[in-house]
């Protein structure tokens, strides 16, 4: 027998459901801009926006805001079996600005703005942030860029096109359950970048943050950047090939990241580091402060573990260190090979220990197999 207040309770879950609705974009009078516009002020939380034209923005429209919760923004499949645009004539400004939680972005392709989505968490926590089966294509700053404290998001099974930075997060002092999974990155310089470097280090508080089952193809500069974070894994991606300039790694960690596990991902790099475990120049996203050499162990980043990943090829030492702390742990199921050294560092002997595992493999050899000579020759600490 229910009781008067579960009666209620099912009484109102009936009524939310009954509510929820789909819109179609195409179903309102004016410009794409305008009928996505009016579509969306009918929306209420728990409906679908169905993108079922091609939204266009001119020179002269305002960048589209989502301030409500609750909605879902579902691209319908297009004849030919495509994805249903949100782009901009001119690529000036942003195209999306998102300051809502409890959002969806599905089956959309945005392109050709200067942010593509801008996430604002403006002085509060934005959480249940979903973006899937989506493309972002020509961002000339950003794909999808995180401002502020966020909680359970997930990028899943997107690709991510000559964006200069394909996902990024920025000054997160709260970051948790942030996935990024099943995605395909192209081109850029930073394709996934988590720099929080103004976030406040005692009162971070980071957990969860994955990055995972993806395909990085050869970027400017860095496949994955990291900075300032806690709690991060960066697993089971199948391709990470580095970037195209000297000073370009697979994976750049720095900035005091501490925690960090890298866990059975495939990285090369033909033209620089595979990985960096690095300091900082400069305070804020390298523009504020320059940080005299005596300060950089400050910023020093630790406490990284290497758990079955395989390093096809670096022309530079395939990990480079400077003012590392904590420690590198290399486990034995690792493949690490190099045309010059295997780990590279400085400022570096006194404050990081290097802990290798006896069957992992430098160069075709297990690391107890070999000599001290050879070990000398890969493996180069410096005060």
């Amino acid at each position: 027998m229910k009781t008067y207040f579960q009666f209620v309770f099912l009484v109102l879950i009936g009524l939310n459901i009954t509510h929820a609705k789909t819109i179609k974009v195409s179903s309102k009078k004016g410009s794409s801009v305008e009928k996505l516009n009016k579509a969306y002020n009918e929306a209420k939380a728990g409906d679908v926006i169905l993108i079922d034209i091609d939204i266009v923005f001119k020179n002269t429209d305002k960048h589209f805001t989502i301030k409500k919760s609750g909605i879902t923004f579902k691209g319908k499949r297009t004849d030919d079996g495509n994805k249903y645009k949100f782009t901009k004539e001119v690529q000036k400004n942003n195209l999306v600005v998102l300051q809502a939680s409890d959002i969806t972005f599905e089956n959309i392709a945005f392109s050709n703005a200067v942010n593509l989505i801008r996430v604002e968490a403006k002085k509060q926590l934005l959480s249940n942030i979903t973006i899937k089966n989506c493309s972002f294509t020509n961002g000339k700053y950003t794909g999808v860029d995180f401002r502020g404290d966020f909680k359970n998001i997930i990028v899943e099974n997107s690709e991510f096109n000559n964006c200069k930075f394909g996902v990024q997060t920025m000054d997160s002092v709260i970051l948790k359950d942030f996935l990024v999974t099943k995605c395909v990155f192209i081109g850029g310089d930073h394709q996934i970048s988590i720099d929080n470097a103004f976030a406040d280090t005692n009162l971070i508080d980071h957990s969860n943050i994955i990055i995972d089952n993806c395909e990085f193809f050869v970027a400017d500069r860095f496949n994955v950047a990291i900075a300032n974070t806690r709690n991060a894994i960066i697993q089971n991606n199948k391709r990470m090939d580095g970037g195209l300039q000297k000073y370009s790694q697979a994976i750049h960690i720095e900035h005091d990241t501490r925690d960090l596990l890298i866990k059975n991902n495939i990285l090369k790099n033909d033209v620089g580091n595979a990985i960096i475990i690095f300091s900082t120049g400069y305070t804020g996203h390298g523009n504020g402060r320059k940080i005299p050499n005596e300060e950089k162990i400050d910023f020093g980043s630790s406490n990284i573990t290497l758990d079955g990943n395989i390093i096809t090829h670096s022309k530079q030492p395939a990990i480079a260190i400077g003012y590392g702390k904590g420690f590198l742990k290399i486990k034995g199921n690792n493949i690490l090979n190099s045309e010059t050294k295997i780990i590279s560092g400085y400022a570096t002997k006194k404050t990081m220990s290097i802990e290798v595992e006896d069957k992992a493999v430098f160069n075709g050899k297990n690391y107890k197999d070999l000599t001290a000579e050879e070990l000398a020759k890969l493996i180069v600490i410096k005060s």
